[in-house]
């Protein structure tokens, strides 16, 4: 404890009393206090408080100088310091104090002068604020990184108040709608939201003010000052105050606009490269169907016309009949007049063929080198034969030269099949009956026509 001899020794109750009190608080209060020999720079009085935070016992402090303890505060300091308590009584100013491990305690200071013997002390009360000053720092460069984030972001932020206000706005959102901060703050968020985007908006951030979502996000149009539509990405969420009340919403907003512009560019392009892979499809599936030389239908062609209308047939139980023809002595004529010449014959018969076709569903195919196919759907036995006659008038039209023909001209024999399709038999047989047809009239002289003995 410390004693004031020239107090105690006094005698006097009243002062005994006081001196022992003030020793009372010196000693036990929260706050660190020391006594200080302006002259010499010494501790004269230190309390616990002073000690533990220095990391001192009371002797050594006793024993030293403010100096050696805290470098920071040499003599030239305390002469200052000494200078001011006698002008204004009070001097109170942050420090620093310096434990003995090293660390730095930065305090807040209140030095009052006290007298003994006539001379000048101070009376030093120092409070360790250096957790707080450090809190404020860090909430002041947490403040500052915050304004410089928001402020020079590389997409436009927004506080909004919950009724819509523009509160604060960053330069980006400013460029992004084409008005300025001042602007802003004299609108609400749906008077430059585009019409068709605003009940979207109001819905998810009305579901966030009741909690039900932390947060949302969505493309929208914002309706800039010149009036023309701006794509943004908008991403919400709501600020709220410490007793949970909504108090502003936090709106990130992102320009998409080029972005959207190339989606709809590339859209346009998948729609058009997909219309043009359509046709190609539409067209090698045409060719793939198509005798190149002739333009009527191929083998394939006809094998698949001859299964949809069998099973047709099966279903509505209709006749189904096919012609088979052949042109007569084609290979002597090639071998005598060259393939030119056969080539153009083939593309002559062909075109007679196809102009006896009278329905949609009456199809001729080129089903082999000199080689045609009829098929024709829901005709009987006799509408065949009227066919088969037709299809030999109409060659023998063309007039034709072929030497090589006991007529002198371009001739066809043909076979003709009929069927009520069944789902017993196939199309397969009434083709291989037809064929079989064909191959008798050849055999009886060619230019005929022979019919399937099946029919």
């Amino acid at each position: 404890m410390i004693e004031t001899p020239e107090i105690a020794g006094t005698g006097c109750p009243v002062l005994h009393e006081a001196a022992c009190r003030y020793l009372q608080v010196f000693n036990h209060v929260t706050v660190a206090i020391a006594v200080i020999d302006p002259e010499s720079g010494r501790y004269l009085e230190v309390n616990d408080v002073l000690c533990e935070r220095l990391q001192y016992s009371r002797e050594e402090l006793l024993q030293t100088t403010v100096p050696q303890v805290n470098p920071r505060f040499q003599p030239a300091a305390m002469v200052e310091l000494t200078r001011q308590v006698e002008r204004n009584q009070v001097v109170q100013f942050y420090s620093h104090q310096t434990t003995r491990s090293g660390d730095d305690l930065e305090v807040l200071m209140t030095v009052t002068p006290i007298y003994r013997n006539g001379a000048l002390l101070l009376h030093c009360a120092t409070v360790d604020v250096t957790a707080q000053l450090r809190a404020e720092r860090r909430f002041i460069d947490s403040e500052r990184r915050f304004r410089e984030t928001f402020d020079q972001a590389a997409v436009g932020m927004a506080h909004v108040a919950v009724d819509g206000t523009w509160q604060r706005v960053n330069q980006r959102l400013c460029d992004i709608v084409g008005y300025s901060a001042l602007e802003l703050r004299n609108l609400k968020f749906e008077d430059i939201t585009h019409p068709d985007d605003l009940e979207a908006d109001w819905e998810q951030a009305r579901a966030l003010l009741r909690g039900a979502i932390n947060t949302y996000s969505l493309e929208k149009r914002y309706v800039r000052r010149d009036r023309s539509p701006v794509w943004v990405n908008l991403t919400v969420s709501l600020a709220r105050n410490e007793i949970g009340e909504p108090e502003y919403f936090i709106s990130v907003i992102e320009d998409i606009s080029a972005r959207r512009q190339a989606e709809a560019e590339r859209d346009e392009l998948i729609r058009t490269l997909e219309e043009q892979v359509r046709r190609r499809t539409e067209e090698l599936e045409r060719l793939s169907m198509t005798d190149a030389l002739t333009g009527i239908g191929n083998r394939r062609c006809f094998d698949q016309a001859l299964a949809m209308e069998w099973a047709r047939g099966v279903r509505s139980g209709r006749p189904l009949s096919i012609l088979v023809i052949d042109v007569d002595y084609f290979k002597r004529l090639n071998d005598r007049l060259g393939h030119a010449c056969g080539d153009r014959c083939m593309i002559a018969v062909a075109a007679a063929l196809r102009s006896l076709g009278t329905r949609s569903s009456d199809l001729v195919a080129r089903y082999g080198g000199d080689e045609f196919a009829f098929l024709l759907p829901e005709t009987d036995h006799a509408g065949a034969e009227e066919m088969a006659r037709k299809a030999k008038a109409a060659v023998q039209a063309l007039h034709i030269a072929n030497p090589e023909a006991r007529l002198g001209r371009l001739t066809i024999s043909q076979g003709t099949g009929t069927a009520v399709p069944t789902p017993d038999c196939s199309s397969r047989e009434l083709l291989e009956a037809a064929d079989r047809a064909m191959y008798m009239a050849k055999r009886r002289g060619r230019n005929r026509i022979c019919v399937s003995q099946s029919e």
